[in-house]
């Protein structure tokens, strides 16, 4: 008698134990499908994009002291690097829609990214044009800089039939130029530090 009242109590414990596990819900994954990312018309992805302001050229140093007859000098441009805007990827790739869709993807407020090709254009032989230095004295120096851009981007998705295409972008905006003295705070017009030091030393000119 003992014997068959055991193993009732045991088919009770594991019938129990089951109901309890089928209660138990299962976790849902929340990872998405990489099928599920927008492939139609071999969408363009952005990967990281940083951007960073640039010295593009700069003058010669133009040294001005009181009582001297400087009232115009002339700034000449010297190239220091040369950007162009350009697609690099591992396939072929719309290259007249990869700008348009990196400069909407920034929002620049309505300021426009250079196209595939399009280097910042220098002053000719005519520099950066006549200043008219009357009544200042010091060291001065013409600049020129850009915020320049590069992007990684994908087009297309792993999920799709299409091997997608993998590349970067290398683009710039916001043209600035200018004049600087040495020894004063450049501020952040882009490559004007780097011109300053550059040209002037890091060290103010007396």
């Amino acid at each position: 008698m003992l014997a068959a009242t055991a193993l009732v109590a045991t088919a009770c414990t594991a019938s129990s134990q089951g109901k309890e596990a089928k209660a138990t819900p299962s976790p849902k994954s929340t990872a998405v499908p990489v099928a599920e990312r927008a492939c139609e018309n071999d969408q363009i992805h952005w990967g990281k994009i940083r951007t960073e302001g640039k010295l593009v050229a700069v003058s010669q140093l133009v040294h001005v002291r009181k009582g001297e007859p400087a009232a115009n000098i002339t700034f000449h441009a010297i190239p220091v690097r040369k950007v162009t805007a350009s697609v690099t990827a591992s396939g072929k790739v719309p290259v007249a829609s990869v700008f348009p869709s990196l400069e909407r993807h920034m929002n620049l407020g309505g300021k426009s990214l250079a196209q595939n090709g399009e280097s910042v254009p220098l002053p000719g032989a005519a520099g950066f044009g006549t200043a008219d230095m009357t009544g200042k004295s010091g060291d001065y120096l013409a600049v020129i800089g850009v915020q320049v851009v590069e992007a990684s981007f994908a087009q297309g998705c792993a999920g799709s039939e299409k091997t997608p295409v993998y590349g970067t972008v290398t683009t710039w905006y916001g043209k600035t130029q200018g004049m600087v003295k040495c020894g004063r705070n450049t501020g952040t017009s882009p490559g004007f530090r780097e011109a300053h030091d550059l040209v002037c030393g890091e060290e103010p000119q007396a």
